[in-house]
């Protein structure tokens, strides 16, 4: 096919005309930097420039004035409009400043003196949330309806003394298994409970302090954001740890098997009681890890990905225990780490399995994997080698980078 074949009709905005000739300007935006005693200039380059058509073009014919006005009408029109260019095809351009001209020896035609510029795109900044925060924050929504949600449940108030102390060895069995947890867990308290016990039996008649106070052993202090910056902040094996202990902890504090006869109110009430206080053990633990998670660095695929296994899992099978408004919130906690923990698997580096043909010393894999012997301790520690001097001839976990 001759390349006069190949070109296309011209218009804009489907009013044709005829093309004379044409040129583009095309390339880079360059801010030249000189600067005294120094013969080579700097160039920074600022991006590709916009690019500009200049077309000579004309309308002809019996009715070229009928021509002429809608192609003037085109290019007086707002906004971007299509050019079909010879030679380029289909353009979005804004029209410049064109020229027309008439000639009294060229009769029954008008020349064009066409710019065009490519419209490109109107773009604004967007913004996005920072990793962690929805997760920060469905963890405050979980840990307040969590205390509210005890203190509408939790009561001793008009009942016999038996039920106050029924209540009271409820809670010290629980900050017990508390302090049993806290040693897998790691260092989540901030004070031991023996403060909450000394002060346990007004607690167990003003239930919202007692709720504000248990979740204060999990939270550490005066809220989550400053207990997640000032105590969580770098990210390590060791909280990942932490979290998982966390979430299997969970367990510890199982939902009571409600009577399947009907019971006396004052029974009933105990029974209430104790699923409220094993209820906002959970929470607090679930609490604790959003948290944790929310603060931490993630930077190894698989791990990430089974925190949120994990802890999603854990907030499905408490929505099953809850009311209709505690559902909805654990079920936003259980969106928010999701999300928050799936915007950052993106960039993770993922496991591999990795053989060593023969043993050697971790420094050395480290440097044959990574050209960094710096990292021999990651390995050591994440296969549990005895001796980082020698590396066993076995299959083992490394990261992809």
């Amino acid at each position: 096919m001759a390349w006069k074949e190949k070109l296309r009709p011209a218009s804009f905005r489907d009013v044709p005309f005829q093309v004379e000739s044409d040129d583009l300007s095309a390339g880079r935006r360059v801010q030249i930097f000189e600067y005294p005693q120094r013969d080579k200039p700097f160039a920074e380059d600022l991006g590709r420039a916009a690019r500009e058509i200049n077309i000579t073009g004309y309308v002809i014919g019996a009715d070229y004035m009928a021509g002429r006005d809608k192609l003037l009408a085109a290019l007086e029109a707002p906004g971007a409009g299509t050019l079909v260019h010879p030679w380029y095809g289909s353009l979005q351009v804004v029209a410049k400043p064109a020229r027309v001209t008439h000639s009294q020896g060229e009769g029954g035609m008008c020349r064009f003196a066409l710019v065009f510029i490519e419209a490109g795109e109107l773009q604004f900044p967007s913004s996005t949330a920072a990793p962690g925060v929805k997760t920060t924050l469905a963890a405050e929504k979980l840990q307040d309806a969590a205390v509210a949600d005890f203190a509408k449940r939790f009561s001793v108030d008009g009942l016999p003394e038996f039920v106050a102390t029924d209540a009271i060895a409820k809670v010290s069995g629980a900050l017990a298994n508390v302090q049993r947890i806290a040693g897998r867990v790691g260092r989540i308290l901030r004070d031991p409970v023996g403060g909450i016990l000394a002060e346990i039996e007004p607690l167990v008649r003003t239930p919202f302090d007692l709720a504000r106070q248990i979740m204060g052993l999990y939270s550490l202090g005066d809220g989550l954001l400053k207990t997640v910056s000032g105590m969580f902040g770098d990210a390590n094996a060791a909280n990942q740890r932490a979290v998982a202990g966390a979430i299997a902890s969970v367990s510890s504090f199982p939902v009571p098997v409600r009577p399947v006869v009907p019971v006396a109110p004052v029974r009933q009430q105990m029974i209430d009681n104790a699923a409220a206080v094993n209820a906002l053990m959970r929470r607090a633990l679930l609490v604790q890890g959003a948290s944790m998670v929310a603060a931490m660095e993630l930077p190894v695929y698989d791990d990430a990905a089974a925190l949120r296994r994990d802890l999603a899992r854990a907030l499905d099978v408490e929505s099953l225990n809850a009311d209709d408004a505690m559902y909805r919130v654990l079920q936003d906690a259980r969106t928010a780490v999701h999300q928050d923990i799936g915007q950052r698997l993106d960039g993770a580096a993922r496991l591999q399995l990795v053989t060593p043909a023969e043993p050697v010393p971790a420094l050395v894999l480290a440097y044959d994997l990574y050209e960094d012997v710096a990292r021999d301790g990651e390995i050591a520690a994440r296969n549990k080698i005895r001796h980082p001097g020698f590396v066993p001839a076995e299959p083992m976990k490394v990261l992809s980078a």
